[in-house]
């Protein structure tokens, strides 16, 4: 915990777990099991919430701003119309050359054709996404960690839905097999931190990761007066040269 900072209340009514997939075609590690889970928890969950880099990619900020999502009405639109590649925003994905051309389309809308109307809604702004605040920092412990998943892009990705990943302690990267990894989460509610991660792998073996909350502070200790991030984990040298 950041020098200064105030330890705040671990939350005790978590969530019991979330369920990450990992169907890249990499071997399950010898630690995975077989879960019988009850029909009564293989429901599809109403709402997904996942953290993004609070700083992305410019290529796929890029990559974003070419996308739209088309809501069409009515719901059961003629024959002339031909949904495909349905997606949880809006009835159909919509690809453009550039942003511009993007834009160009959003000031025409909207399009009205065999009567039907089409609405395009911008990647971020589509009624199914709710943007959240950051105001808390928890320092988890990921137990029981397979070697196999550790690696950068893979955690964050594991950890998605507890917060945006802040920090990674190096010192797990050399870390033996199932060893702890220790991460920094930055995200709108401790009380959303699951007790376990599980990891699902294509031949139905899952990895279970209990995840221990460390210590939770507010996000007002973790910026400098420039506004700065201060890392709690030492950065990692440099390469050789």
């Amino acid at each position: 915990m950041p020098e200064g900072a105030t330890a705040l209340e671990i939350p005790t009514d978590r969530p019991a777990y979330v369920t990450h997939a990992c169907f890249d075609g990499r071997r399950p590690p010898a630690s995975a099991v077989r879960l019988f889970i009850p029909p009564s928890e293989r429901r599809r969950p109403e709402e997904v919430k996942v953290y993004f880099n609070l700083a992305p990619d410019p290529a796929m900020v890029y990559f974003a701003k070419r996308h739209a999502y088309a809501y069409i009405t009515p719901a059961d639109p003629p024959a002339t119309f031909e949904l495909i590649h349905p997606t949880f925003y809006g009835d159909v994905a919509v690809r453009f050359r550039t942003p511009e051309d993007r834009e160009a389309a959003m000031r025409r809308q909207p399009f009205v054709l065999d009567g039907a109307t089409v609405k395009l809604v911008r990647e971020g702004e589509t009624p199914n996404v709710r943007r959240v605040s950051h105001d808390y920092v928890v320092h988890l412990a990921l137990r029981d960690y397979p070697v196999q998943q550790r690696t950068e892009k893979r955690i964050e990705d594991n950890c998605s839905s507890l917060g945006f990943v802040r920090e990674i302690d190096p010192a797990c990267f050399a870390a033996p097999d199932l060893a702890t990894v220790r991460v920094v989460v930055q995200l709108e509610d401790p009380r959303e931190i699951p007790r376990e991660i599980r990891i699902d792998y294509c031949d139905d073996s899952t990895s279970v990761i209990p995840v221990e909350i460390v210590k939770v502070w507010h996000r007002s200790h973790s910026y400098d007066a420039d506004g700065q991030y201060v890392r709690l984990f030492q950065a990692p040298a440099p390469p050789a040269a």
